[in-house]
């Protein structure tokens, strides 16, 4: 029971970093930049535009500066949290050979419990820096708002008229 206990508060203390954040942006601020943008998405005319013009206004959308620089920042950052799981992935041997052991051995799972207690710090750091680079990249999102609502209703627009170039998707390789 004393074990079950440390455990708890061991464990407990991993999650206090991430419930004291509180983001720079608040949800009713993204709400308001949500709904901004989705309004701005749809402008006079569209209603109008043939199936080429929509091509060509989606192409458009897709290939502003800001939108290209969101997309290759957030492919740069999503191959390092690849990486990282990879990195981690690799550890996975000496992780199961101690939960082996520590649910075999009489007293083994002390050693867990010390590794627990002893990563704990890294742990909350890990937390904290996730929270807080959640919390940045939603802020990114926000200022490409704009692009990727007007996005969407331009496809919307070519699937109500059954554009072909939307149906057409990619060759078979």
């Amino acid at each position: 029971m004393h074990r079950l206990l440390i455990s708890i508060c061991v464990l407990g203390g991993l999650a206090t970093p991430a419930a004291a954040q509180t983001p720079q942006s608040t949800y009713a601020d993204m709400q308001a930049g949500l709904a901004a943008a989705q309004s701005a998405a749809t402008r006079p005319g569209d209603e109008s535009l043939s199936c080429p013009a929509l091509e060509d206004e989606l192409v458009a959308t897709a290939k502003q500066p800001a939108l290209q620089a969101y997309v290759a920042k957030s492919g740069a950052a999503a191959q390092a949290k690849q990486a990282a799981a990879n990195e981690a992935l690799a550890r996975t041997g000496s992780e199961s050979a101690l939960t082996l052991f520590s649910a075999v051995v009489p007293g083994g799972d002390w050693a867990a419990l010390a590794r627990a207690v002893a990563q704990a710090p890294a742990q909350q750091a890990q937390t904290t820096a996730n929270v807080q680079q959640r919390m940045q990249q939603a802020q990114e999102m926000m200022a490409v708002m704009p692009y990727l609502m007007r996005g969407q209703h331009v496809i919307e627009l070519a699937q109500a008229r059954n554009c072909a170039w939307l149906q057409q998707g990619s060759p078979p390789k």
